[in-house]
C-alpha cells in the first residue's frame, strides 16, 4: 500500500497525521521508529485550528525508537492539532490517542505519505448512537475547497462542499450534515482543489462513558482491485466486518479469500453496486468462519477499483460492544515491514501488543520478528513458521518476555530460501477500570521492501 511504504522524494521524507488532541479528555502520543541503520533527525510541526504552529525536533539513531508526547510541549497542553513529520531518512510513524486518565478508549493510525486532492473512506456509520467525524488537514497557505460525496448502501450519493482555512484542521460532524446522514451507514469520496489529508473518527457513548468506544482511520489515497489484511478474528468475543466503497459508476464483482491459521481457506463472492457502500459481517459468512482468527484478501474480478477497510468490535454481540478498531488494507504485499508502535506493561493497564502476519502466497516459510526497544537495550529476534495462505499471530508478551515493561518498534521479515509475500499489522489492547480489553487499537505496518 503506497500510503504506508517508505517513499523519499527530493531527499526529504514526510508523514502526515490529521487527527490529534490534548487536554482533559484526550492524550496523544506519536511513535517514531528509524529502522534504516542511518541516523536521522525528525522535525514535527503541529498545526492548530487557529492556524498557529508548534515545532519539535527529535534525533533518531540508526536503529532507534522514540516517543513524542505533544501535551508536554509548550502551546500544545490543551488543543486539537494535525501533525507533519519531516525527516532526512525514512522512518515509521504511528499516532495513538487515548482518553481519560483511565485509558478507557483509544485509537491509532500510521503516518500518511502526502497530501492529495482525492481521498476515500469506506467505513462510517451514524446508526446505533455512533458519532461520525471527518478530519481534514490543510497544510497549504491558502484555503482549500473540499467536496464530499457521501455513498450510501442504496440510492444516489449526497454531495456537500466545505472550505478549510490555510494551515489548519477542520472537523465535519457527519451526523449533523443532512437528514439522510443522521442514521446511516456511509462511505465517502472526498475531493479538493488543493492537496489535503483526510481521516475519519467514529465514537459511541457506552456504559456512561463519553466516547466509550470508537475507532479512527486515515483516508485511503486510491481505489484498487486488490486488498490484503493480516488482522481479523470472529467468535464469541470479536465481531469482524469488512466495509467496501465502490466510488465508480460500474458494478464491482469481488472475490474474498479468508486465510485461517492452519492454511485452509474460505472463498466467498460479493457484488457491490455503483456509487455505494457495502457491509460484510464475516462471523455469519460461512460455518468455517464463525470462530477463528483470519487474514483476508480481496480481488475484484471485473477490474472495477474499490476501497476496503476492516473494523472489529468487542466484546460479545453488538448489544455488548465496548470498543473497536479499524484500518484499511494494503494494496501490495512485501517481504519486510516495520511498525513504530508497540508496548507491554503491567498494572494498572496491562497493555499487550499482537503482531499479525498474513502469508498470501502458495508456499510455507519462516518470518523473523525483531523488537527494537526504546530504552536502548539490545534488540531481540525470534523466528516463526507460517503455512501457505495463512495467518500468524505473535503475542509479544508470550513470545518476547524481554519486552515486558518496555516500548518498542518492530521489524517483521520473510527469511529463508522462500521469500514470502507478507502483510503485517499490529493490534494493542489495555485494561481500564478492571476490565480487560477495555481499549484497543490496530494499524497497518510500513512496507520496507
Amino acid at each position: 500500500n503506497e500510503d504506508v511504504s517508505f517513499v523519499v522524494q527530493s531527499g526529504a521524507f514526510s508523514r502526515y497525521l490529521a487527527e490529534g488532541s490534548t487536554g482533559v479528555l484526550f492524550d496523544t502520543q506519536i511513535a517514531l521508529f528509524n529502522a534504516t541503520g542511518t541516523p536521522a533527525t525528525a522535525t514535527l510541526t503541529f498545526q492548530k485550528p487557529d492556524g498557529t504552529t508548534q515545532v519539535a525536533t527529535v534525533p533518531l539513531g540508526g536503529l532507534e525508537r522514540r516517543t513524542v508526547i505533544p501535551e508536554s510541549l509548550p502551546g500544545l497542553e490543551n488543543t486539537a492539532f494535525s501533525t507533519v513529520v519531516a525527516s532526512d531518512q525514512p522512518i515509521a510513524v504511528d499516532r495513538t490517542m487515548t482518553w481519560d486518565d483511565s485509558r478507557y478508549g483509544s485509537h491509532a493510525e500510521t503516518g500518511i505519505v502526502q497530501p492529495l486532492t482525492r481521498w476515500f473512506l469506506a467505513e462510517g456509520a451514524t446508526t446505533a448512537g455512533f458519532d461520525l467525524f471527518y478530519l481534514v488537514q490543510n497544510a497549504n497557505s491558502t484555503s482549500a475547497n473540499v467536496q464530499v460525496r457521501y455513498l450510501l448502501p442504496s440510492g444516489a450519493p449526497l454531495t456537500k462542499t466545505y472550505t478549510v482555512a490555510p494551515n489548519s484542521r477542520y472537523n465535519i460532524w457527519v451526523n449533523l450534515e443532512d437528514a439522510l446522514l443522521a442514521d446511516a451507514e456511509v462511505s465517502a469520496d472526498v475531493t479538493s482543489d488543493l492537496p489535503i489529508i483526510v481521516e475519519r473518527a467514529m465514537y459511541r457513548d457506552v456504559g456512561g462513558q463519553y466516547f466509550g468506544m470508537g475507532h479512527e482511520g486515515a483516508g485511503v489515497p486510491q481505489a484498487s482491485t486488490q486488498w490484503y489484511f493480516a488482522e481479523g478474528a470472529t467468535g464469541s468475543f470479536f465481531d469482524l466486518f469488512f466495509l467496501i466503497a465502490n466510488p465508480t459508476n460500474d458494478l464491482a464483482q469481488i472475490e474474498a479469500t479468508y486465510l485461517k491459521p492452519d492454511g485452509s481457506t474460505v472463498v466467498k463472492t460479493y457484488t457491490v453496486s455503483p456509487n455505494s457502500r457495502y457491509n460484510i459481517w464475516v462471523d455469519f459468512e460461512d460455518p468455517a468462519l464463525t470462530n477463528t482468527p483470519v487474514g483476508t484478501t480481496f480481488r475484484v474480478t471485473n477490474g472495477v477499483a474499490v476501497v476496503v477497510e476492516r473494523a472489529m468490535w468487542w466484546a460479545g454481540d453488538y448489544t455488548q460492544w465496548m470498543e473497536g478498531h479499524n484500518t484499511a488494507g494494503a494494496t501490495r504485499t512485501g517481504e519486510k515491514w516495520a511498525l513504530a508502535e508497540g508496548e507491554v506493561t503491567g498494572a494498572p493497564f496491562f497493555t499487550d501488543t499482537f503482531l499479525l502476519v498474513a502469508n498470501t502466497g502458495s508456499a510455507a516459510g519462516r518470518v523473523r520478528v525483531t523488537l527494537v526497544f526504546e530504552d536502548g537495550t539490545a534488540p531481540v529476534s525470534r523466528e516463526f513458521d507460517i503455512a501457505s495462505s495463512a495467518r500468524l499471530n505473535v503475542m509479544v508478551s508470550a513470545e518476547f518476555p524481554e519486552a515486558i515493561g518496555k516500548r518498542f518498534g518492530s521489524v517483521v521479515e520473510s527469511v529463508g530460501p522462500t521469500r514470502l509475500p507478507l502483510v503485517v499489522e499490529r493490534a494493542m489492547y489495555n485494561r481500564s477500570n478492571g476490565i480487560d480489553f477495555a481499549a484497543g487499537t490496530a494499524a497497518l505496518g510500513a512496507r520496507l521492501r
